[in-house]
């Protein structure tokens, strides 16, 4: 039970380090959301709970990655919580509401991976633009894209990494 929770952490912080290299980038800053697809995989197989708290950590990790922006005055601005908030929403409400529409195949992956990297990316964009800023640069359609075309390998990954049978997702 412990090393299942050691896996999980260690996979959530591989997550965390791919989402900041540049190793998948494609042209101008478009890189995968692997949290995401991470958060997804595990509240679609395990349920909301797992969902919304792997959400809640990943996106604080995500959210740290950030660092701090200096304001008009003069103060250094962290944004804390964004992330972490969007992931969770997205993890409880996925585990939740699609976990029994749920099956296991490429063109299901793709579209739930496609549909909720573009939510979560637009719940995230509006925290942003709320509390601080519009953020030009800020992609929504690629990288739901680009995290669509890996979702359904990283599935399988996932699945075969966390020895999760087919059965065990409608528990």
């Amino acid at each position: 039970m412990i090393l299942d929770k050691l896996f999980i952490i260690i996979g959530l912080l591989l997550a965390h380090f791919l989402n900041g290299s540049n190793v998948f980038e494609l042209g101008n800053a478009v890189r995968p959301d692997f949290m995401v697809i991470f958060v997804v995989f595990f509240a679609l197989r395990k349920g909301p709970m797992y969902g919304l708290w792997l959400g809640f950590f990943g996106g604080l990790l995500t959210d740290t990655a950030l660092g701090g922006e200096i304001g008009g005055d003069n103060l250094v601005y962290y944004k804390i919580g964004l992330h972490s908030f969007s992931y969770a929403i997205v993890g409880y409400i996925v585990g939740k509401g699609l976990r029994s529409s749920y099956t296991e195949n490429y063109i299901s992956i793709t579209i739930y991976i496609l549909g909720l990297t573009f939510v979560s990316r637009l719940i995230t964009y509006l925290l942003f633009l709320m509390f601080f800023h519009s953020n030009h640069s800020y992609s929504f359609l690629y990288v739901s894209l680009y995290n669509a075309f890996l979702g359904p390998a990283l599935f399988f990954l996932f699945s075969w990494a966390y020895r999760l049978d087919g059965d065990e997702v409608r528990q």
